[in-house]
């Protein structure tokens, strides 16, 4: 009798660790475009409060979105070096304002734990993880970046984001 194969274990998983008002939480790596500093961003009255202000990069305009305020976390004023987190939100970029970068990490399958999907606004969090990253201990809540808005709110951005494209081309159009 030869003996059974051993299934081949699944190969960890990246994710970009972060900090808002003291929370571990995480990005999928793959859902990580790049990092930013914090530009000068353009605030307009109009742009609903979870968005900080827009800016442009690579020709498109990118909202810049307050993501403890989207978690329902304490927010503080974004500073001097304040970083951003630059992502694909259907399409096109968007940026998060977190409060601190911690680094990449490799997550194996074992130790992820699952979360309770109604603990987190609109399922957003796919689970969590144990912290080896911030020096804090405890877990790391692991975040589902498609679900960080909600239908309404992602409806609400996507009006938003046409409108300041409009607002900006007719700058364009009166410019010599």
């Amino acid at each position: 009798m030869s003996p059974q194969p051993t299934p081949a274990s699944s190969p960890p998983h990246r994710c970009v660790v972060f900090s808002v008002a003291a929370q571990a939480l995480a990005l999928p790596v793959e859902a990580v475009r790049r990092f930013l500093p914090l530009p000068r961003l353009d605030r307009l009255p109009t742009a609903p409060q979870p968005i900080e202000g827009v800016f442009r990069y690579q020709g498109e305009i990118v909202p810049v979105l307050r993501l403890g305020m989207l978690l329902d976390l304490p927010t503080a004023p974004a500073g001097l070096y304040t970083p951003l987190i630059l992502i694909t939100w259907q399409g096109r970029p968007t940026a998060l304002l977190v409060d601190r970068v911690h680094g990449d990490v490799a997550v194996a399958p074992d130790e992820r734990v699952p979360s309770e999907p109604g603990l987190s606004f609109n399922g957003c969090a796919m689970g969590g993880f144990p912290d080896r990253v911030t020096g804090r201990g405890g877990t790391v809540t692991l975040l589902d970046p498609r679900r960080l808005l909600s239908e309404a709110e992602s409806r609400l951005l996507d009006a938003f984001h046409a409108a300041e494209e409009r607002r900006l081309a007719q700058w364009q159009e009166a410019a010599p």
